[in-house]
């Protein structure tokens, strides 16, 4: 796939997803053996992207990892619903931000949200004949991929944002390959609007039409919230890779005022073909 938008690279890259909460083991039983840990001790004197991107990610994980899917809170429940109706894995445990919310109602102003990965091809969108000039056939598009095989797109859904169109900016995702261990850092992006461009730039249709097939690819995936959803395709290679979404979301209140939110490192892994 063609550099497209402003991918930047970043996530990480577990083995198994258990090795975020791992449980006491008996005497008897030999240690888990970690391997982001030892892709840190490979890429040691290297620097670069790839080991910072994996420090990240290791600084991240934490000891409790609660399933995204058992949160209580319905709005939580929502915007995991809206990733997983879009073929977007959410990853080990949601996040949350304090004092965040647009109304007085959540206690603490806290909004969870919720964070996920889709290794490519996806998501093999198919859309509507594009009218074309009298007397010529319509134009089919064929099916439209965001991210093709050895690519990740990464989604990020924060629940109660009400309006943050003035700003899709804050958002990060630190990404990291244990197969070849490559990574680095990537910025989110609206989600409509990336999605929309990503699926265009692979489409292969002449660039004259993309102006009017964005629109219709942009209602095909509108089964997204809106507000506050953000995404980024990421070229991270075919393998294990672990990735930690956190940063800022910016929005206002239902009273106009501006909330600035940051919302705690959420870790997930996807196996990307």
């Amino acid at each position: 796939m063609s550099r497209r938008l402003s991918r930047l690279a970043g996530a990480l890259a577990l083995s198994c997803a258990a090795l975020l909460a791992v449980p006491a083991t008996a005497a008897a039983e030999p240690a888990p053996v970690d391997p982001l840990a030892q892709a840190i001790a490979a890429l040691q004197g290297q620097g670069g992207a790839s080991l910072e991107a994996a420090n990240a990610i290791a600084d991240s994980r934490t000891p409790v990892a609660e399933d995204a899917r058992t949160d209580p809170f319905a709005a939580l429940n929502a915007a995991n619903k809206a990733l997983t109706d879009f073929g977007i894995t959410p990853f080990f445990y949601p996040t949350a931000a304090i004092n965040c919310a647009a109304t007085g109602a959540s206690p603490l102003g806290i909004v969870p949200g919720v964070a996920g990965g889709a290794a490519g091809p996806w998501p093999q969108l198919a859309v509507p004949s594009i009218p074309t000039l009298p007397g010529l056939p319509p134009l089919k598009i064929p099916d439209l991929n965001a991210v093709d095989k050895g690519e990740t797109m990464f989604a990020f859904v924060p629940a109660g944002i009400v309006n943050d169109s003035a700003d899709k900016t804050g958002m990060q995702v630190a990404w990291f390959n244990v197969n070849t261990l490559k990574g680095g850092f990537a910025d989110f992006g609206g989600l409509a609007t990336t999605l929309a461009q990503s699926m265009l730039a692979n489409s292969g249709i002449p660039n004259e039409l993309k102006g009017m097939a964005e629109p219709l690819v942009v209602n095909a995936i509108n089964s997204l919230p809106a507000a506050g959803a953000r995404a980024v395709p990421v070229e991270t290679g075919s393998g294990t890779v672990l990735a930690a979404v956190f940063g800022t979301v910016n929005h206002k209140a239902l009273d106009g005022t501006a909330k600035s939110c940051f919302f705690f490192p959420t870790v997930g892994l996807i196996n990307v073909a």
